[in-house]
């Protein structure tokens, strides 16, 4: 048992995100993020009102992505239990994103587009945490056959390589994971 994991004693609040890729064809796949909370134990709202614990959020982005570019085509966003009539009228706030490619920036780009007032929180934060699956989507289907080496694999590959390089510790240019990359390119 880890040192802090002694102090989980009494939960009041659990959240948790899911994701899920699945092939639609030879361009498409389709991205599902789910965003899950719930409040374990009864609270007050700042009005005072005491409520029961239960499903504070549940909301679903389900993305439409062209590959291999990863340009996201469709959006729809899924509303199940939300804690404020206001937030039922979210379901449009992701149209902006449309036609942006998940790669470096994006983050920053969905934030600019739709965060703060535009849109919502934890709609933003979903988007933003899904990106890195839908690349780890991908290649979960794009790999499931073995390719042939040749120019058109090259230069995939350097394209995942250049995506890849400097996004983690694994990745990092000086690191091993990069450097087998690299030598699998020049020597082929």
């Amino acid at each position: 048992m880890s040192r802090l994991s002694v102090l989980a004693k009494d939960c009041a609040h659990q959240r948790r995100i899911e994701m899920s890729t699945y092939p639609v064809d030879e361009t498409h796949i389709l991205s599902r993020g789910r965003f899950i909370e719930e409040r374990i134990k009864p609270y007050y709202k700042f009005t005072g009102e005491r409520v029961e614990g239960g499903p504070l959020h549940n909301l679903e982005i389900l993305l439409l992505v062209r590959i291999p570019e990863l340009i996201i085509e469709d959006i729809e966003v899924i509303t199940g239990t939300l804690p404020r009539e206001d937030c039922y009228r979210i379901n449009q706030s992701l149209e902006p994103v449309k036609g942006l490619a998940v790669k470096s920036g994006f983050t920053s780009k969905v934030r600019e587009l739709v965060g703060g007032v535009k849109g919502c929180t934890h709609l933003t934060h979903l988007l933003c945490t899904m990106a890195p699956a839908v690349m780890q989507g991908f290649w979960a289907i794009s790999y499931q056959k073995k390719h042939e080496i040749n120019e058109k694999s090259k230069s995939r590959a350097s394209k995942m390589g250049h995506m890849l390089k400097n996004t983690c510790y694994a990745w990092r240019e000086d690191g091993e994971a990069y450097q087998k990359m690299l030598k699998l390119l020049n020597n082929g």
